[in-house]
């Protein structure tokens, strides 16, 4: 599956969760625009070659021409350490502890400016995850609630499932694809401006070395010093969030098990006589009759039941296996043949689906195909008709050593079908009777 062609698709006004997308969206956008305005203004304000830089104002400032120094320190504009050692320049003749003052004034005014606005990139970064896990719960909260409905087909609840897990896995994948960049960005200024301040320091001592008595200055000195004393540690502290993602994403693998759960719905079978194939109760009216399709799983084959089938071939309706030694569905090669009884399935569906349709509209052609027949029948609407209202319903009876694995390979063969023009639901609803065993 293409992976960006699937977050594509999920900005569209139909899919759930459309609005965190476009959320996480908008904050990606101010992302990149904080992003290339921080980079351009901290490269202008670092651009310098400092080592040739501060070579030339100590030669000037041996030779006295203070005023050509501060000039080549003006010429420097917004740079940071041209104006730093400017600020200390313009100072020269006041006194050791003035010229200190006006370096280390010019380094707490310069130094925010470089970090303006960079633990921005932080913040947002932060945003997109918390974003992408709302995303997340919202995901989780429409897969559950898909799960908890009492009137939604066993197929259907599989389908909204997937689509909610998809909604939650979306966001969260975008919104970690916001967060991760915007991380490293963060680092990557950081760690420009801590180089920034470390030259600014380490030449910053190398001039005044040139302007002060050699003993004025520490070997430890430095400009920004009352800065790194005073700063404040402001980076966001991910670690919950992380722990939360690493709870979700096993929530998340584990409620996909509910599409095997949910995929099926199971039914203790009936107590009265609404067992039978033979073409059911004699006492029903086509009108009102009931397909009654089931499956009999023996150590042989399999055999089919339904309203369709004659009389004379046996009613399996009673939860015993027929009597007869062949079955109508026989094994191959020692294996049960799932195909095959999907095929037979798949007859007995169409002709339920062409009964029930023909009620209302009798031009229905007779060699109408399965597909046809299903996709008029789930275009319109036929609750009214009151033949075949179990047309999705079908009964397994099982001889008592019958495998559980066999019984779910059963259910897969009868709850759908594949035709060349897409896939057709039979019998999603299953009731089950006879012993089973591991």
């Amino acid at each position: 599956m293409n992976i960006f062609a699937e977050l594509a698709r999920s900005f569209l006004p139909g899919q759930d969760g459309f609005l965190f997308m476009w959320v996480l969206l908008i904050v990606a956008v101010l992302a990149v625009v904080l992003a290339i305005e921080r980079w351009m203004d901290i490269k202008r304000r670092t651009d310098v070659d400092a080592p040739g830089f501060t070579d030339r104002l100590r030669l000037l400032i041996r030779d006295g021409k203070f005023d050509e120094a501060f000039n080549l320190c003006a010429s420097g504009g917004r740079r940071a350490l041209p104006r730093i050692l400017g600020s200390g320049i313009k100072r020269a003749g006041d006194g050791a502890e003035v010229i200190l003052a006006s370096m280390e004034e010019e380094t707490l005014h310069m130094i925010p400016i470089l970090e303006k606005r960079i633990n921005l990139m932080l913040m947002l970064g932060n945003v997109a995850t918390l974003l992408g896990l709302m995303g997340t719960i919202f995901g989780l909260i429409l897969s559950f609630d898909a799960v908890a409905r009492p009137d939604v087909e066993a197929i259907e609840k599989s389908s909204l499932l997937a689509a909610g897990i998809s909604t939650a896995m979306n966001t969260t994948l975008f919104g970690l694809m916001i967060s991760v960049p915007c991380v490293l960005a963060y680092s990557v200024f950081r760690s420009r401006i801590d180089q920034a301040v470390s030259e600014i320091d380490r030449y910053a001592v190398s001039l005044l070395k040139v302007l002060l008595p050699a003993d004025s200055v520490r070997k430890d000195y430095k400009v920004s010093g009352k800065r790194i004393k005073q700063e404040v540690d402001t980076e966001v502290n991910i670690a919950p969030m992380m722990n939360l993602m690493v709870i979700l994403i096993p929530l998340l693998l584990s409620s996909a098990e509910f599409v095997k759960i949910g995929a099926i719905e199971m039914k203790l079978p009936e107590s009265g006589g609404a067992g039978g194939g033979g073409g059911g109760d004699a006492a029903d009216t086509k009108k009102d009759a009931r397909l009654d399709a089931g499956v009999v799983i023996t150590a042989k084959g399999f055999n089919i039941f339904h309203y369709f089938k004659e009389e004379s071939e046996g009613s399996a309706g009673d939860g015993a296996a027929p009597a007869e030694a062949d079955v109508e569905i026989p094994l191959v090669k020692g294996e049960y043949d799932f195909e095959k009884l999907n095929a037979e399935l798949a007859k007995v569906k169409r002709l339920a689906l062409r009964e029930i349709i023909h009620s209302t509209r009798p031009s229905v052609p007779k060699n109408a195909t399965l597909m046809q027949l299903y996709t008029e029948y789930t275009k319109n609407d036929y609750s009214s008709v009151g033949m075949f209202r179990d047309h999705e319903s079908v009964k397994l009876v099982a001889e008592d050593k019958i495998k559980y694995q066999t019984v779910v390979s059963v259910m897969d063969a009868a709850r759908g079908t594949a035709t060349p023009h897409g896939d057709v639901t039979m019998f999603p609803n299953v009731s089950l009777a006879g012993g089973i065993v591991q």
